[in-house]
């Protein structure tokens, strides 16, 4: 765990049990431990995306170009121009009034 060595730890524990007392001691130390663990997963995952980031940058690039043009894509999917004479959608921003 770091730089700490197990005489530190034991100290730390000790403290840990004069400030907090029996009974909460281990209720804290579970919390601490979800705490450590979280922070780990947070940093993993940052990490993994920031070295897939620095090793591909084109890819990353082509990767966000490639979603813009398919975001883009889907979004005119279904609206066709209403054929004169037929009523067009009143709740449709896009339609021309």
């Amino acid at each position: 765990m770091g730089n700490l060595g197990g005489g530190e730890i034991l100290v730390i524990l000790l403290v840990g049990l004069l400030v907090l007392g029996p009974q909460r001691l281990p209720a804290v130390g579970r919390q601490v431990g979800r705490v450590i663990t979280e922070i780990r997963k947070v940093s993993r995952g940052f990490q993994e995306e920031f070295r897939a980031a620095i090793d591909d940058p084109l890819g990353e690039a082509e990767a966000r170009a490639r979603g813009a043009r398919l975001r883009s894509e889907s979004r005119s999917v279904g609206r066709r121009p209403a054929p004169s004479g037929e009523a067009t959608d009143p709740d449709d921003p896009e339609a021309d009034h």
